[in-house]
């Protein structure tokens, strides 16, 4: 009996929220029957240029100037990424597992408010490197399909990682007593909407957004803040 050998499949399903940049949530789903590391290498290759390429010419570059800058063909990266919105969401997903490590990290600080602070500069740094894509979805230039826009288990952990600090502040007088933390905590998230994006990071660094933000938030939410 002949052995077959099995392509690697690829399936994109809409199932986890990139909720920081955008009201989509996504998740590629990849199933590998028996991926080779150098398959694994081609795709990671092929996301980091996507994002160089969109980064520097927009959402018009062409699949071909993708798969040129990540030195492969051009069959390999309609085999991983069928179209260019396939690929657009794999940039995403990459993005929000960078950034909720990142709150992990932050959340583990023992200090809540420098973890919230951490936090935000996490958060607005990553929406800083994807800001060709905030551009083109703000502009109307990529419309994500409307099934994917659906609320999931992972959006509320994300809004969770605002949660659970700003309730331990609380806990430690750090913040007034009667502060609604759900309510703080999906504020907070608001910020890094793409409808704040253009006022909030306009002429400031990640840090020093994530300051402003933190600065107003505690002028209200300070337990010696006037009610």
């Amino acid at each position: 009996m002949g052995v077959q050998l099995l392509e690697p499949e690829f399936r994109f399903l809409s199932s986890a929220p990139v909720w920081c940049i955008l009201p989509v949530e996504m998740d590629i789903d990849i199933v590998h029957p028996s991926e080779r590391a150098d398959a694994r290498a081609n795709r990671a290759r092929l996301v980091e240029a996507a994002r160089a390429v969109f980064s520097e010419r927009g959402l018009a570059a062409e699949m071909k100037e993708i798969a040129e800058r990540a030195g492969v063909g051009v069959g390999t990266i309609y085999r991983n990424f069928p179209s260019k919105e396939d690929l657009i969401l794999a940039i995403m997903r990459d993005a929000l597992a960078t950034v909720i490590a990142e709150a992990g990290v932050a959340e583990a600080m023992d200090d809540p408010i420098d973890g919230l602070r951490a936090l935000f500069t996490s958060a607005f740094a990553m929406v800083e490197r994807l800001g060709w894509l905030v551009e083109a979805i703000l502009s109307g230039q990529f419309q994500p399909n409307p099934r994917q826009m659906k609320a999931e288990p992972e959006h509320h952990e994300f809004l969770r990682r605002f949660e659970r600090p700003i309730q331990r502040a609380v806990d430690q007088g750090r913040l007034r007593a009667d502060l609604d933390v759900p309510v703080a905590a999906a504020m907070l998230a608001g910020t890094i909407a793409p409808w704040s994006y253009h006022y909030l990071l306009a002429g400031r660094t990640p840090e020093q957004t994530a300051d402003a933000v933190m600065t107003s938030f505690l002028r209200g939410a300070a337990p010696d803040a006037s009610s």
